[in-house]
C-alpha cells in the first residue's frame, strides 16, 4: 500500500471510529431509561449486556454515514491548513489521486453499512425486543412488586414482599375499561415454585352484566390455586412485541413483496431506504472531501455551508421518504434523487478546484 493511501486512510479511520464510539455512547445514554427498566425486571447482567448490545446496530446505519462525512470534512481541512495537500499537489499529484483511497474504503463501508442495514440490524432489533418481552415476563411476583414498571394503568396493588418467590397479603384492585367495572383479586399467600404459581386463600370478586340495570356480582373462594406463571405474566404485559416491517430481514422484504397486500407498499419503501442509507456513506464520503478543501490564507465559508445544504438535503428527503410508506414512486425520487445530486456537485466542485477557480 502506498504511503500516501496508508496515512490518508489512518487519519480517516481514526475519526471515523471516534465519531461511531460516540453516536454509540449517546445512544445508550438516550436509552438509558429502557436500559434501567429491563435491568429491574430481569435482574441478569449477563442478559442487560446482551440487550445493550443488541441496541448497538440499530444506530450504525445512521451513524455510519455521518462518520464518514465528519471524517472527510476534517481530513481535507487539516490537509488544507496545513499545506499537506498543497504539497502533495505541487508534487505532481492530483487530485483524484488523493481521494482515491478514501472513495474506495467508502464503497467497502457502503457494502458493510448495506449488510447492517439488510440483516443486522433488523435482526438485532427482533432479538432485543424478544428478549426483552421474555426476559421481563418470567416471573409475575416481580411484575407486581415492580407494577409501575409494567405500566398497570387503573390499578391499586398492595402487598407485602419477602423475596422475589414469596409474597403475602396481596390486595389487587384492577379497572376493566371495556365494562367500565372494578374487580377484586386478593391472597394471603402466593408463592412461586419453579414454573408454577401457588396461592392459599385466593379470592376473586368480579361481576356479570345483568339487562334488569343491576349487576350481579360473583364472588369465588379458592382454598388453594395453581397457574402457570408465564401465562400471568404475558397477561400482566399487554405490550407484546410487534414484527414492524423495519424488524424484517431482506429476504423477508421481499417475500412481503411477492406476496402482495397491505404491506408490499410498506416493504419496498423499507428496501429504498435501506438503499439510501447504503449510498450515503459514499455521498457523504465524497462531499466531505470535495468541500472539504480550502484554498487561500482565508478560505471562504461558503463550501462548508453548501456542504451543510447537501447533507440536510439528503436527511429532509430521508425523512420525507420514509413519511411516503403508501406511495412507492414517491419515496423513491426522495430517497435516490439526493445522491446524483450529491456526486454532480461534488463533481462539479472538484472541477474548479482542479481549475483553481473555486
Amino acid at each position: 500500500m502506498p504511503i500516501l493511501w496508508r496515512y490518508a486512510l489512518q487519519s480517516y479511520l481514526r475519526v471515523f471510529f471516534l465519531s461511531v464510539c460516540t453516536f454509540i455512547l449517546v445512544l445508550i445514554v438516550s436509552r438509558f431509561k429502557e436500559i434501567a427498566r429491563f435491568t429491574a425486571l430481569s435482574g441478569d447482567w449477563l442478559k442487560t449486556g446482551l440487550y445493550i448490545v443488541y441496541q448497538v446496530p440499530t444506530i450504525l446505519p445512521i451513524a455510519i454515514p455521518i462518520s464518514a462525512l465528519l471524517a472527510s470534512l476534517l481530513l481535507f481541512q487539516r490537509l488544507s491548513r496545513t499545506f499537506e495537500l498543497t504539497a502533495l499537489r505541487a508534487s505532481g499529484l492530483s487530485l483524484r489521486t488523493v481521494l482515491t483511497p478514501l472513495l474506495l474504503v467508502a464503497i467497502f463501508l457502503s457494502i458493510l453499512n448495506f449488510s447492517f442495514c439488510a440483516e443486522i440490524s433488523p435482526f438485532c432489533r427482533r432479538e432485543g425486543k424478544t428478549l426483552f418481552y421474555l426476559e421481563t415476563s418470567e416471573n409475575p411476583l416481580l411484575l407486581l412488586r415492580r407494577h409501575k414498571l409494567v405500566k398497570i394503568k387503573h390499578a391499586y396493588l398492595n402487598m407485602k414482599t419477602e423475596d422475589e418467590k414469596k409474597t403475602k397479603d396481596l390486595v389487587l384492585i384492577a379497572y376493566n375499561e371495556r365494562n367500565q367495572r372494578l374487580s377484586l383479586i386478593s391472597a394471603p399467600e402466593l408463592r412461586m415454585e419453579g414454573e408454577k404459581l401457588l396461592g392459599s386463600g385466593f379470592a376473586i370478586v368480579s361481576y356479570i352484566p345483568s339487562e334488569r340495570g343491576a349487576d350481579s356480582l360473583i364472588i369465588e373462594n379458592q382454598s388453594s390455586m395453581s397457574t402457570a406463571a408465564p401465562l400471568l405474566s404475558i397477561a400482566l404485559k399487554k405490550n407484546r412485541p410487534r414484527l414492524d416491517v423495519n424488524a424484517l430481514g431482506f429476504k423477508m422484504l421481499q417475500s412481503k413483496i411477492l406476496e402482495g397486500g397491505n404491506k408490499e407498499k410498506a416493504a419496498r419503501v423499507e428496501i429504498l431506504r435501506r438503499i439510501s442509507l447504503s449510498l450515503s456513506v459514499f455521498s457523504f464520503t465524497l462531499l466531505g472531501s470535495v468541500f472539504g478543501i480550502e484554498q487561500g490564507r482565508n478560505p471562504k465559508m461558503k463550501n462548508l455551508f453548501i456542504a451543510l445544504l447537501l447533507t440536510l438535503t439528503v436527511l429532509m428527503s430521508y425523512l420525507l421518504g420514509k413519511g411516503l410508506k403508501n406511495f412507492p414512486l414517491l419515496a423513491t425520487l426522495a430517497f435516490l434523487l439526493p445522491h446524483p445530486l450529491i456526486w454532480l456537485s461534488s463533481l462539479f466542485q472538484l472541477r474548479r478546484i482542479s481549475r483553481g477557480r473555486a
